[in-house]
């Protein structure tokens, strides 16, 4: 925590900016006049606390608690153990808050930390059950990080080639192809079609190359602040994520789907009200055409429809899970119904990731394929031409 500390000094006032845990263990100047807490970003830097580290802290806070050992004791250990002075700060906080009757609360102008970690702690202190939300969280931290670790296996690979081949066009296009030029220009060699279509290009990224960048930019910042504050736009793209683009819409769905049912299942064991158990799941959804379907839901649950007549309006489930949860409505046993469902969004994710890595690695070796095709024709037939000329 940072202080503003204003004194005083051969009739002059002076200021200066300590950073301290403790202000009575600092060495304080004299004739203090005001002592300032400092939340303005101008003097604090916000920490920034990954998912990982996250995760890594809420999942030795569950073993305990599951060891029966209570919270504030978990969080003694945990925070007397951390290295990291930030964890230390963050687990204090914790600490303070939970002593202080207010639950898991921190003071978020402090640290950077991913949105719906934030929007569970609400949830947490709404439902008051530390033990059950915490170890909700750690499933849903422990779902996100294996799913960024599958996707940098299915991409790592392909993007290396990518890399690799843009450093060739790049030797090429700056070593190579100017040598070349010149035998082109005094028609010392006959060029093609895909020689002329090849220097074109190269010209045309010469010429304009600063311009692609600069509209590029500005594109990707622009979106990206449209996106951010307008709601319309917002809720465009997350429907054309969710429905529109081929292939990649059915990952997102499954994606999103699987955590809302990991959520469900876990709440409807603990013996929460359906209707609360979705609204709660509602708060851990960042898709906005999601949590509109969400929303749907809701009300008509509210006006007294039945749960599958309300999940089979939104256009969301396929037939099996909507049969799947008449059932478990019938037979009071929904509990058991999210487990299988979630089994199942778990089984169609895992397949999703794994079709996703076996096509984008073949699309990539034929782009490649293509383009050395390409500088194939456009050069190496031209010269071998000559060559064959030189001979007779």
């Amino acid at each position: 925590m940072k202080y503003k500390i204003i004194y005083q000094n051969n009739n002059k006032l002076f200021s200066k900016i300590i950073d301290t845990q403790n202000l009575k263990t600092e060495n304080l100047p004299k004739n203090v006049i005001k002592i300032k807490r400092v939340y303005s970003d101008f003097f604090t830097k916000k920490k920034s606390i990954s998912n990982k580290q996250i995760y890594q802290l809420f999942y030795e806070i569950d073993m305990m608690l599951q060891a029966n050992i209570n919270i504030n004791n978990a969080l003694n250990i945990i925070c007397k153990n951390r290295k990291s002075n930030v964890l230390k700060q963050f687990c204090k906080e914790l600490l303070d808050s939970i002593q202080s009757g207010n639950g898991l609360s921190i003071k978020y102008e402090n640290f950077i930390i991913d949105k719906s970690v934030i929007n569970f702690f609400n949830l947490i202190n709404k439902k008051g059950n530390i033990n059950l939300a915490i170890s909700t969280l750690v499933k849903l931290l422990q779902f996100d990080l294996q799913m960024k670790n599958e996707l940098k296996k299915a991409f790592s690979y392909p993007f290396v080639l990518l890399i690799t081949l843009c450093l060739c066009f790049f030797s090429i296009f700056y070593f190579v192809l100017p040598t070349f030029e010149n035998l082109i220009n005094s028609n010392a060699i006959k060029s093609n079609y895909a020689t002329i279509l090849l220097f074109s290009f190269k010209h045309f990224l010469e010429n304009n190359i600063l311009f692609l960048l600069l509209i590029t930019i500005i594109s990707i910042i622009g979106t990206l602040l449209f996106y951010k504050f307008n709601s319309k736009f917002e809720y465009f793209i997350n429907k054309t994520l969710f429905l529109y683009i081929p292939f990649f819409s059915l990952y997102i769905k499954t994606f999103e789907l699987y955590k809302l049912f990991i959520v469900l299942n876990i709440l409807q064991n603990a013996n929460y009200e359906f209707h609360d158990t979705l609204c709660s799941a509602n708060s851990l959804i960042k898709n906005k055409y999601l949590l509109d379907k969400i929303a749907l839901i809701k009300n008509l649950l509210k006006s007294g429809k039945t749960i599958s007549y309300s999940f089979d309006y939104s256009n969301l489930f396929d037939d099996l899970v909507l049969n799947l949860i008449q059932t478990g409505e019938h037979s009071n046993k929904m509990n058991i119904v999210t487990f299988e469902i979630e089994k199942i969004y778990k089984q169609k994710y895992e397949s999703r990731v794994k079709s996703l890595s076996f096509w984008v690695q073949p699309i990539v070796f034929m782009l490649i394929v293509g383009l050395i095709l390409w500088l194939i024709i456009a050069i190496f037939v031209p010269m071998w031409s000559m060559s064959d000329m030189i001979k007779y």
